[in-house]
């Protein structure tokens, strides 16, 4: 009588595992829903290898790299990808750079994309 009373409670215990395993995961997996930018799409699966997201920064050039070809600017909060840093950004073409020189203050485009973050843009303010 005592084995039927702890299997019957294991098995109480098994099947609430069960039960609630699936719940807390759906919970989890649906967390960040939410809590996306504003304009930022939801996208996963083979689409979300091809999406290409599209920002706008302002900040001063701090150099100039025209054979790989690049730039590092110290830049403000670039909304909805990342915070107010000093970060050297490749560049879509080479021709984006003609014309600029350090301390120059701009404004330019960024996407995020299959390549990673690209500089599309820039124009001097």
């Amino acid at each position: 009588m005592k084995n039927r009373r702890s299997s019957s409670r294991r098995f109480t215990r098994a099947s609430l595992l069960f039960v609630l395993l699936p719940v807390a995961a759906t919970c989890v997996c649906n967390y960040d829903r939410g809590k996306k930018e504003e304009g930022q799409k939801n996208v996963s699966g083979p689409a979300a290898a091809v999406e290409t997201t599209t920002y706008h920064g302002v900040g001063v050039v701090k150099s100039l790299n025209p054979t790989l070809p690049s730039i590092e600017i110290d830049h403000e909060d670039i909304r909805g990808l990342m915070p107010a840093m000093t970060m050297e950004f490749y560049v879509r073409d080479q021709s984006l750079l003609e014309g600029l020189k350090t301390r120059d203050r701009i404004e330019f485009t960024l996407e995020n994309g299959v390549g990673g973050l690209k500089i599309t843009e820039i124009r001097k303010q």
